[in-house]
C-alpha cells in the first residue's frame, strides 16, 4: 500500500482529536457540497470540515454560488460564504483580498481544482493547497489545444513559480507525483487517501438483469462513449449513467447513433438514497475516465460488494487493486474485453466483491480527517513538516 502521514497525537473512540488548540481554518474552493457539480471533491470537503467543526473547530468556507444558493449560511462552527460562480468566484476573492477575511483565521486550505486562487501573493495566514488531480490533460481532453494554453495559465505556471514552498495534500500517490513534477519537494507533499462510510454503504439487492453502472460526472474527459461501445457487443446487458454535466447532448444522440435506448438509462443527478441503490444493485462499477485522482465512486462500490473496472489511470490504480476488487485496462478494447469476461463470471463477480467490501474497510473518513487537521496544526503553528505525524505504511 501506498507511504501515507499518519496522526501521532490522541484521539476519542468518536474519532475526535484531543489537542491543545481549537483552529479557525479557512477553506477556499470553487464549489461546496451542496453545488450541483460537487461530486467527488464536495464529498471528501464535507466528511472533513463536518468532523472538524464536531470536533470544536471553526470552518469558514469562500465558494463559488449556483442557481438557488444563498449569499451566506451558518451551522453552528460553519460559515458559508457564496461568491460569484465556480469561474469568478477567483477573481472577486483575489481582488477582496485579506480584508475581506475573517481576522482570526489561524491557517487556510485552498483547493486547487484545475484553478488557482493565487494565495502567495495576497494571503497572510499559513497555507496548504489540496489538489485531488492535475488538471492539465483534462483540459486538454476538454477544450483541445486551447486547454493546453488554459492549463498553463491556470495551473501549471502558477503551481510552478509560486506554490514550490507550499505544504501540499493529495489523495493518492499518483497526484503527488504529479505535484512533484510541477517542482513542490516531494517530501512537502502529504497523501491522505478517501475514506468511506462502511455504515452506509453495504451491500444490498442484487438486479436480477446484467446490469452496469457509471456514476459521475457528464464530461468529455470521462469517456462514457467507450461504455456505450462495450454495451453494444453486450446483447442483454444494461447500462445506468447516474449524473449530469454539459457533455450530455453528445451522450444522448450517441446512444441513439448506437441503438442503444432501449439498454441505457440517463438518470441524471440522482440523491444519496437512489445512489446506494444503484450501487448495490450493480453487478459491476465502470469507468473510462481518463483522469482521476483517486475515484471516490470506486472505493463506495467496493464498500457495496461491487467490483469495478476501469482504465489504468491515475489514482485509478490505487483505488482498484487489479485481478482482486476489479480490473483496470489500458485500451478500450480491454475494457470492453474486461466488462464482457467478468459479467459472464459470476464466481469471480462474487469474490472480488468480496475482496473489494473487504479492503473498503481499510478506508475511512475519521482518518482522512484527522491526519488534514493534524497537517493544518503543524501549519498554523509554524512546526516543521512531520512534527506531529509519523510515517507507516497503511
Amino acid at each position: 500500500m501506498s507511504e501515507t502521514q499518519m496522526i501521532n497525537t490522541e484521539s476519542n473512540g468518536d474519532g475526535s482529536v484531543e489537542s491543545d488548540r481549537r483552529l479557525h481554518i479557512l477553506v477556499l474552493t470553487d464549489r461546496d457540497w451542496t453545488h450541483p457539480q460537487g461530486g467527488g471533491t464536495g464529498t471528501h470537503l464535507h466528511e472533513n470540515v463536518r468532523r472538524w467543526t464536531k470536533w470544536g473547530h471553526r470552518v469558514t468556507m469562500v465558494a463559488g454560488g449556483y442557481p438557488g444558493s444563498v449569499a451566506r449560511e451558518q451551522h453552528g462552527n460553519l460559515e458559508i460564504r457564496r461568491s460569484g460562480s465556480r469561474a469568478t468566484v477567483f477573481p472577486r476573492t483575489i481582488l477582496r483580498g485579506q480584508r475581506a477575511l475573517p481576522a482570526d483565521i489561524d491557517v487556510t486550505i485552498e483547493i486547487v481544482n484545475g484553478i488557482t486562487f493565487l494565495t502567495p501573493l495576497w494571503l497572510r495566514t499559513p497555507r496548504v493547497a489540496l489538489v485531488h488531480h492535475v488538471h492539465k490533460e483534462h483540459y486538454v481532453r476538454e477544450m483541445g489545444q486551447v486547454g493546453r494554453v488554459a492549463a498553463a495559465a491556470l495551473e501549471t505556471l502558477p503551481l510552478k513559480a509560486l506554490y514550490r514552498d507550499t505544504r501540499f495534500v493529495t489523495v493518492s500517490d499518483s497526484t503527488a507525483s504529479e505535484v512533484a513534477e510541477l517542482g513542490v519537494p516531494r517530501n512537502r507533499i502529504s497523501v491522505a487517501h478517501n475514506g468511506v462510510d462502511t455504515d452506509l454503504f453495504v451491500p444490498g439487492i442484487r438486479s436480477d438483469l446484467p446490469t452496469l453502472l457509471y456514476l459521475g460526472r457528464l464530461k468529455r474527459y470521462k469517456r462514457i462513449e467507450m461504455l456505450l461501445a462495450a454495451v453494444e457487443r453486450m446483447p442483454g446487458v444494461r447500462l445506468d449513467i447516474a449524473g449530469d454535466g454539459d457533455h450530455r447532448p453528445d451522450i444522448e444522440r450517441e446512444i441513439a447513433d448506437r441503438g442503444l435506448s432501449d439498454r441505457v438509462v440517463l438518470h441524471g443527478f440522482v440523491g444519496e438514497e437512489e445512489k446506494l441503490r444503484l450501487l448495490q444493485s450493480a453487478w459491476l462499477n465502470v469507468t473510462a475516465s481518463s483522469v482521476e485522482g483517486w475515484s471516490l465512486v470506486a472505493l463506495e462500490a467496493a464498500a457495496c460488494g461491487t467490483p469495478t473496472v476501469a482504465m489504468a489511470v491515475g489514482g485509478l490504480r490505487e483505488a482498484v487493486v487489479h485481478d482482486s476488487t476489479g480490473l483496470l485496462a489500458d485500451t478500450p478494447e480491454q475494457l470492453a474485453d474486461a466488462i464482457q469476461g467478468l459479467v459472464a463470471d459470476s464466481a469471480g463477480r462474487l469474490m472480488m466483491g468480496r475482496a473489494a467490501q473487504a479492503r473498503a474497510e481499510e478506508f475511512s473518513w475519521n482518518g482522512s480527517a484527522r491526519l488534514l487537521l493534524n497537517i493544518l496544526q503543524e501549519e498554523a503553528g509554524g512546526l516543521p513538516v512531520g512534527s506531529l505525524t509519523s510515517q507507516r505504511q497503511v
